[in-house]
């Protein structure tokens, strides 16, 4: 499971700029780097123009964390549906048509995963060493609310078995693409292949805030190790 996730760059520009992709930013909505991004909150999705250029292929556009199929009668699926599991996803019908043809790469730089018993859960930050982009694999789609006809984009992050960094703290992972994958992914014919768990040697695990918790909470001291309530900050394996 990925039930939340980071987006920790600064200038979501030169991330655009180095994706080869336009930056879409909806009238009056800025970026700003996140710390805690949650289900039902609007984050970044790589995917292919529509009319694509040599120079900019790709667009970044935002979207709503859990898909929500067109045929939906109520928004609330969407919270039911923020993962989608890699072994099923070409044949579940909320996901088949989208894995065929709305394939996108959810921007981060960390996921999170929860240990200990109720009541006194540690998250724990998993990461790039060097705390680089990480391109989890998704799927999107637009879904038309009923009263106001308004047309609302949402996505799902797709899942796999977790690697040996990941399973001594949870059994599934996000999809991580190799930046070498990204054009494979987005508009390649659909290949399971690329959904596999990602190298061991990609992430490091490291103690956040207890502040995570609460989804409310985004701001950089949840992974200051001069926080409180980080009680061991560092790598833990």
């Amino acid at each position: 499971m990925c039930g939340r996730f980071t987006l920790t760059v600064q200038q979501i520009e030169a991330l655009a700029e180095h994706l080869a992709a336009q930056l879409v930013l909806p009238e009056g909505v800025g970026y700003r780097p996140r710390y805690n991004v949650a289900p039902g909150e609007t984050h970044w999705l790589l995917r292919p123009r529509r009319e694509p250029t040599d120079a900019l292929p790709r667009e970044i556009v935002g979207a709503r964390w859990g898909l929500i199929n067109h045929w939906a009668k109520d928004h609330r699926v969407g919270y039911k549906q923020i993962n989608a599991r890699a072994e099923t996803v070409e044949t579940r019908r909320a996901y088949r048509d989208a894995y065929a043809r709305r394939r996108c790469v959810v921007l981060a730089d960390g996921f999170y995963e929860w240990r200990g018993p109720k009541g006194k859960r540690e998250p724990i930050w998993f990461h790039a060493e060097d705390r680089r982009p990480l391109y989890l694999a998704g799927l999107y789609e637009s879904w038309t609310q009923p009263d106001t006809e308004e047309r609302i984009r949402t996505f799902t992050v797709i899942t796999t078995e977790a690697n040996a960094v990941v399973a001594p703290v949870h059994d599934r992972m996000p999809v991580i693409l190799a930046e070498e994958k990204l054009d494979a992914w987005l508009e390649g014919p659909p290949d399971k292949r690329l959904l596999a768990p990602a190298p061991n040697g990609l992430l490091v695990a490291s103690l956040a805030s207890t502040r995570v918790n609460k989804a409310g909470n985004d701001d950089s001291a949840l992974l200051d190790p001069d926080d409180p309530a980080v009680v061991k900050q560092g790598l833990l394996f």
